[in-house]
């Protein structure tokens, strides 16, 4: 079965042994020691059989074993990385973290946490492990968040000049781009930065004769997505690489350009597609509601009937702000009276927004139960707002910004790598 939210961490995720592997070590092979970390056979080859599963339901051609498996060493190389320079900082994922993530994950299937769990087991994947994994993208994705935070920045004159520059032109647009870098190392050498050029022309000559960028990219690109393909996903004109953005603008879908020279090496991007903008509305709803928790002293039949009683008394007449900050365990909205504000569909939990979007404005629900207990609800107001126009300055920032830390953070990546101590024992089998 097909579940949402486990593609990346198949793909983006470090597996780690069970302890029942880890005793068996001494009978493995060590195919890359990386600074104070070893990589063994056992985790490589795990980790290839997951990649080409997860690229099989993906309906991506595989790339060949010898290339594939050279892609997900240097992948579990540069994970072996972060996750030093995450314990060097650190940075730490507690049980209560993982646990809430495991749980979301199931969330995202429409499962429970035992459902979810099933599903992985009957997809032959190690629970203990796929955990062991979760818990490591999210060290890495904390490292990535804390270095881009610090280190990277966008100033009012930075958005002033984007918007002064842009005008309405391209703003309609949306672009699905695709990349291939052939890397170079710090202080490249001339012999280096002659090959890496070359390489990159020879993958143009053979784009201009027809071949498939996807393939290319598998091949030959040193870049985080290259076991996508190359795909950098859908972005806006502020989401576009600094670095390509002119060539992009001017380029028609199906179109590459290169070699663009940066500090990682050579860069060939690919426009896959365009497309227009449409005007995105979305639909609003605003609500309150008292949340009662059951626990050693309250059951769950206490807690439905004491919102049963609340209701009562809510039309009667009694103040439903007055009951929610007495008696809301919902700390932070209970304040506000119960109000947790405008929330998109999606925004807050599938028990809530289904019983929400039944109610009429000024409408009470009756007592229901959600993963964080029992909830009375009343819809205070319903709105649709036109995001394409709502905060355009403010979109522009954010956009701008994470374009910013994803070249920061990548470029911070690149050169934990080239200072690295690396070495291979063994050649892996090809």
């Amino acid at each position: 079965m097909k579940m949402k939210g486990l593609t990346g961490l198949l793909v983006g995720s470090l597996l780690a042994l069970t302890p029942a592997a880890a005793a068996q070590t001494s009978l493995d092979t060590i195919v890359a020691v990386v600074d104070e970390s070893v990589i063994t056979r056992r985790e490589l080859d795990d980790r290839v059989k997951l990649i080409a599963v997860d690229l099989r339901r993906a309906q991506r051609n595989l790339p060949p074993e010898d290339v594939l498996e050279r892609q997900v060493l240097e992948a579990l190389i540069n994970d072996s990385l972060l996750l030093q320079e995450a314990n060097r900082r650190g940075i730490q994922i507690s049980d209560s973290q993982l646990n809430q993530a495991m749980q979301r994950l199931a969330r995202q299937n429409d499962m429970t946490l035992t459902e979810f769990r099933g599903a992985l087991i009957a997809d032959g994947i190690d629970y203990d492990k796929y955990r062991n994994a979760v818990s490591r993208e999210m060290t890495i994705s904390t490292l990535r968040r804390q270095y881009s935070q610090r280190n990277a920045s966008i100033s009012d004159a930075e958005v002033d000049e984007f918007i002064s520059q842009s005008g309405n032109e391209d703003a309609s647009y949306e672009y699905r781009l695709s990349h291939i870098l052939i890397a170079l190392p710090d202080a490249a050498t001339p012999e280096q930065v002659d090959a890496a050029r070359s390489s990159a022309a020879d993958i143009i000559s053979r784009l201009d004769r027809g071949e498939e960028f996807d393939q290319l990219a598998n091949t030959y690109s040193a870049g985080d997505t290259a076991l996508q393909g190359g795909d950098l996903g859908w972005r806006k004109k502020a989401e576009i690489p600094s670095l390509f953005t002119t060539q992009v603008l001017s380029m028609s879908p199906g179109g590459h350009a290169g070699p663009i020279r940066s500090a990682s090496g050579f860069h060939i991007v690919h426009l896959r597609e365009r497309r227009d903008l449409q005007q995105v509305l979305i639909k609003q709803t605003r609500s309150r509601h008292i949340l009662i928790r059951p626990n050693e002293l309250i059951s769950e039949e206490d807690a439905q009937k004491r919102l049963q009683e609340f209701r009562q008394r809510i039309l009667s007449g009694e103040d439903f702000a007055r009951l929610a900050r007495l008696y809301s365990v919902d700390y932070t909205s209970g304040s506000e009276g119960g109000d947790i504000g405008w929330m998109e569909p999606g925004a807050t939990v599938r028990e809530y927004e289904a019983v929400a979007d039944t109610l009429e404005e000024g409408e009470l629900s009756e007592p229901f139960r959600s993963q964080f207990g029992w909830h009375l609800v009343e819809v205070t107001g319903r709105r649709t707002v036109d995001e394409t126009a709502q905060n355009k300055r403010q979109k522009i920032f954010s956009q701008l910004l994470q374009q910013k830390q994803r070249e920061v953070f990548d470029l911070w990546k690149r050169r934990l790598r080239d200072e690295a101590y690396v070495i291979f024992p063994e050649k892996p089998d090809a």
